[in-house]
């Protein structure tokens, strides 16, 4: 493969801000100099002054105020070679065939013939069993077309006690676990103001409606992530291959974590949504003796009250 820098000038935060800026002014959007210097990237210019000269540089400014350009044409993009790899290899996914198409995949497939397959045989794959990515992809491909053009769903789901649940939502979030090759979709309950989290190979049905989203779904989502952002600590002693079964579980958390070399532990303070809560208790009580909660108090009597009722199971 030919060199490439890992730190391209065509990847800048800067030069796909142009081209958006640009593609957007050809499109026949009506952009200012103002509009234009809030959508470039927050650079230390030092002062506004060399970003007006880039401005100035690139557009030019009818008597109203309006920028237009030197050139009335839009500019395509353009991929690396890694870049085209990962799409020919991605588009010969079953497990992501719900993201496009069947007719776009196919032309975009006979565009990419020339391209290298991705070398499959130097990777090595470490996650659990999880979901069968290729049962699930009419219904993860029904969440994908409600979330692209902003409508809601009725669904029916089971939960892990095995009750069932049924209902319309206004989807906000398709999640996919990496280390537990697991799918979830995150919905918005405007009556009960709050966020659920559902594992998609639990769902009985789910149907696409013609309804819209409402409008601030976004932002009542967002201020309620915002609200409900909780944390446990945890001791991680280096026994059973702990540790790395910690930080691969919790991959997509955000977390920080320190090593004390007098006790050879490490300790994690782990960042989470409520929705999360009962998947965090879950994957800590599978580190077994290795993990040790250190706060806060709720979560440490929720983990003894799991552990009295699996010994009384087995009494």
């Amino acid at each position: 493969m030919a060199y490439a820098p890992l730190f391209h000038e065509v990847h800048s935060d800067l030069f796909l801000s142009l081209c958006r800026i640009i593609n957007a002014i050809a499109a026949g959007e009506r952009m200012t100099r103002a509009d234009i210097l809030q959508q470039l990237p927050n650079l230390d210019w030092g002062s506004l002054e060399r970003a007006n000269e880039l401005i100035d540089t690139i557009f030019l400014f009818q008597p109203d105020g309006s920028a237009c350009l030197f050139l009335d044409k839009s500019i395509a993009p353009r991929a690396t070679m890694a870049e085209l790899i990962w799409l020919r290899a991605m588009l010969e996914d079953p497990g992501a065939a719900f993201l496009l198409p069947d007719d776009l995949r196919e032309k975009l497939l006979q565009k990419l013939a020339t391209i290298l397959e991705w070398p499959r045989e130097i990777w090595q794959i470490i996650q659990e069993q999880g979901d069968d990515r290729t049962v699930l992809q009419e219904r993860l491909a029904t969440i994908w077309q409600a979330l692209r053009e902003k409508r809601q769903l009725a669904y029916v789901n089971r939960d892990s006690r095995g009750q069932l649940h049924e209902g319309i939502c206004s989807p906000c979030r398709l999640e996919y676990d990496a280390a537990a090759n697991r799918f979830y979709l995150i919905i918005w309950q405007a009556n009960e103001v709050r966020a659920i989290k559902m594992r998609v190979a639990s769902l009985e049905s789910v149907q696409c409606l013609d309804t819209s989203i409402p409008a601030g779904t976004e932002e009542a989502f967002q201020c309620f992530l915002t609200s409900r952002r909780q944390s446990v600590t945890l001791r991680i002693e280096r026994q059973n291959n702990a540790v790395e079964r910690c930080f691969m579980m919790f991959a997509s958390y955000d977390k920080e974590a320190s090593y004390d070399e007098d006790t050879d532990t490490y300790t994690m303070q782990l960042y989470y949504y409520d929705f999360d809560r009962h998947e965090i208790l879950q994957q800590i009580l599978s580190l077994g003796a290795a993990a040790t909660v250190l706060a806060p108090a709720d979560m440490r009597e929720a983990i003894i009250e799991r552990l009295q009722a699996a010994w009384q199971n087995l009494q």
